[in-house]
């Protein structure tokens, strides 16, 4: 047996050498195309790694008083002769944010809104959690309000928001 494996090995390089050419075998030369390099684009960074995110899609605008009511109230003051001048200073909004808290004893945060996406975390009960937004069915997209890691969650699982 050893011997035919070695005559079939012998037969088949024989015969891939005389497929290939043989001893008239001349390689073909191929043209490449010089191309001149271009410098890198320099990126500037950040002088922190500290990642920032803002969501804006649970901030309730307050009402703000705008720059043509502050001028009419001081122009109106003016007018009756007022010894004191106060200056108008517009209200700071402050954002309200929808807190809760997880509901169930151990519970999957997803990076989806689903089953079928990849746990990120296991959140213990009385975590609290950012709603950042819930969508038609029934995930909320959160965040850990102390360790600001943002995944998906079923709603059901959490406190309910007057809580």
């Amino acid at each position: 047996m050893k011997s035919y494996v070695w005559l079939t090995f012998a037969f088949m390089g024989w015969g891939y050498y005389e497929m290939s050419g043989g001893a008239d075998f001349v390689p073909v030369e191929r043209v490449t195309a010089e191309v001149e390099a271009e410098a890198p684009e320099i990126v500037a960074r950040a002088d922190t790694t500290t990642l920032l995110s803002v969501s804006s899609s649970n901030i309730i605008a307050q009402p703000t008083t705008t720059d043509v009511e502050v001028e009419n109230a001081v122009a109106d003051a003016l007018a009756l002769d007022a010894v004191e001048v106060v200056e108008a200073v517009a209200p700071v909004v402050e954002p309200v944010l929808d807190i809760r808290r997880v509901g169930g004893s151990r519970v999957n945060m997803r990076m989806g809104p689903g089953t079928d996406f990849d746990v990120i975390t296991t959140l213990n009960s009385g975590t609290e959690l950012e709603i950042l937004s819930v969508n038609a069915d029934g995930w909320a997209n959160v965040s850990t309000v102390d360790r600001g890691i943002e995944g998906w969650m079923a709603e059901r699982l959490l406190s309910d928001p007057s809580n």
